[in-house]
């Protein structure tokens, strides 16, 4: 309805032009005189209309709708603290640039600290366990070998001719000798590694004493804060004395509002006091174990000692048996009836069989305090994960853009302690209708404008829910903000093309007349102008789109003219009109 009531103004003007121009003809045929004047009009009624004409290309016609967007970033963080604890210090600044893994603020860690040099005593405690361990396994291995040269020394004296049997046996005490010696020096050596890791094992009980003292007298602290914190919450709760209660909140000026945040602030205190106190406990009880399992791996240790140094006498003892077998096997001629020989034999064979279950029995201890040194890894590892949580750093790159968190003041998991936006890449968010919506896809551009500076963007997400209290679908854009003048927020206009036509014919808007409801051209045939009904798409403030009636072949007139009617002579204007870029006067 609008478009047509803007053709009639539009005819309206034009007619009202070409009656200037026929009255100011007229007034000039009359000035001169009588029949002459008849004539010329005459001769002008039968000349033909001059017109301008436009061949219709096929083209698309692109409607652009306005919108109002939301600047955010693509990527805002929030960064929470993990634990609640006091704020040391804060290393940023609104509006400050940070990188990924710059540290924000740093909180209170003393008691993961306690924590954590419990877990490495229990560590170190759990390694010299190994290392002891390790050193039984030394030993037994030793039995092991003394034992199969004597099942060697054995078997050699039964196979051997009873003739040779003394220099046979000679050789062999020789070898067993030499390699008892070697073997009593290995275990000297281990004596000794022993000694110095039993050496470092008692600095770091009396380390870990110290430690433990000082959990202990900060649990006292931890529970005097809280007995006190708790005094404070129950003097100012209702109680069953209604005296006494008077009297707190005339303290308050009988103000409700006071007595009741004095009463939160206490009990926020008490709540503060009651974490303390379970950090000081845990902290406590994990000092108290790593000190007990330390004493019982000293204690171990010095078993381990023990027993090293009774192998090591009976090791000499067993040298200086060999040493006499061997000064009364050089002395006289060594002979033994078969029984003798097989049931030293067996003997050899007995102890060998004992030293090989002995090494089995060692190796076993030696991987069960393995498991001990990857459970203490395990509890390092997991005090080092709490002491990372009391520093809180940058997950992202970007701009710091709130800091909700102040010196001395408590951080908390409830609320985030910053925010953290990448301004590297911005989008738009702007909300349009189902109609719209069905126009739309993702990649099309859209232009957006803020305060007169112009920016471009993609869209990369259409809704496919309508939101519940307005009915229209989100839509988000990728901005290329390279001027970076885009703020978090911020509301701009944004512009997309939300209807399109394509293959249609393309003409200039004011070609179109409509005869009620029936759209219809103007066009040149035989020198005559025709009217030609046609089927209209969409149009803009220049150009329409025609669906059906018209071809490229066609001449479509552009003039406009009052004597323009179907049938009525025409001649056309030798510079053609460019169907796309026609401007029609008015």
């Amino acid at each position: 309805m609008y478009r047509k009531q803007r053709k009639q103004s539009r005819g309206r003007k034009r007619k009202a032009a070409a009656c200037a121009g026929m009255i100011c003809s007229l007034s000039i045929a009359i000035t001169g005189c009588g029949q002459d004047s008849v004539q010329a009009a005459e001769k002008v009624a039968e000349d033909a209309l001059t017109v301008q004409v436009t061949s219709p290309a096929l083209g698309e016609l692109a409607l652009q709708n306005e919108f109002i967007g939301t600047v955010t970033p693509e990527e805002s963080v929030y960064v929470i603290s993990k634990v609640s604890a006091e704020v040391l210090s804060t290393e940023v600044s609104v509006g400050d640039q940070v990188e990924e893994g710059q540290i924000l603020c740093q909180l209170d860690s003393e008691a993961a600290e306690l924590q954590m040099a419990s877990a490495k005593v229990q560590q170190s405690s759990a390694q010299m366990q190994v290392k002891s361990a390790q050193a039984g396994v030394n030993t037994a291995e030793a039995g092991l070998a003394s034992a199969k040269a004597q099942v060697e020394s054995t078997n050699a004296q039964l196979d051997a001719q009873l003739g040779g049997q003394k220099n046979l046996n000679l050789y062999q005490l020789q070898i067993q000798e030499e390699n008892m010696k070697t073997q009593i020096g290995h275990m000297e050596d281990q004596l000794g590694d022993l000694k110095e890791d039993i050496a470092d094992a008692r600095d770091d009980k009396s380390d870990l004493k110290d430690a433990r003292d000082q959990a202990r007298r900060q649990l006292k602290q931890a529970q005097t804060q809280y007995a006190q914190a708790r005094a404070e919450v129950a003097a100012l709760e209702p109680g069953d004395y209604e005296a006494e209660q008077k009297i707190i909140k005339e303290q308050y000026n009988n103000d409700q509002a006071a007595y009741e945040y004095e009463l939160d602030r206490k009990k926020e205190a008490l709540k503060q006091a009651e974490n303390l106190l379970a950090q000081a406990q845990s902290a406590a009880s994990a000092l108290e174990n790593g000190y007990e399992q330390a004493k019982q791996g000293i204690e171990q240790a010095e078993n381990t000692q023990e027993q090293l140094e009774n192998s090591i006498g009976d090791a000499y003892q067993g040298l200086q048996q060999t040493e006499a077998v061997f000064n009364i096997t050089n002395e006289q001629v060594y002979s033994d009836t078969e029984k003798v020989i097989a049931a030293s034999k067996a003997a050899a064979a007995t102890g060998l069989q004992q030293a090989e279950t002995t090494v089995d029995t060692a190796k076993l201890g030696v991987e069960a305090s393995q498991i001990g040194v990857e459970g203490a890894q395990i509890a390092v590892d997991s005090a080092q994960y709490q002491l990372d949580m009391y520093t809180l750093t940058a997950p992202i790159s970007g701009v710091v853009e709130a800091v909700n968190v102040d010196v001395h003041g408590f951080a908390t998991p409830q609320s985030p302690a910053f925010v953290i936006s990448d301004k590297s890449n911005m989008k738009v968010t702007f909300y349009v209708s189902s109609e719209v919506r069905k126009t739309l896809e993702k990649g099309d551009n859209v232009h957006i404008d803020q305060n007169g500076v112009e920016y471009e963007g993609t869209i990369t997400e259409i809704g496919s829910m309508a939101d519940q209290a307005t009915g229209l679908f989100q839509v988000e854009a990728r901005i290329s903000d390279e001027k970076g003048g885009l703020m978090t927020g911020t509301n701009v206009k944004v512009l997309a093309y939300t209807y399109r036509q394509e293959g249609a014919y393309l003409v200039p808007y004011d070609t179109v007349y409509y005869d009620e409801s029936q759209a219809y051209v103007y066009v040149v045939e035989n020198g005559e102008a025709k009217r030609r009904d046609v089927s209209c798409g969409i149009f803009d403030e220049e150009t329409m789109t025609v669906l059906e009636g018209i071809s490229e072949a066609d001449q479509v007139i552009v003039t406009w003219s009052s004597d323009l009617r179907d049938g009525v002579k025409i001649k056309v204007q030798e510079t053609p009109v460019d169907a796309a870029q026609e401007e029609v006067s008015e």
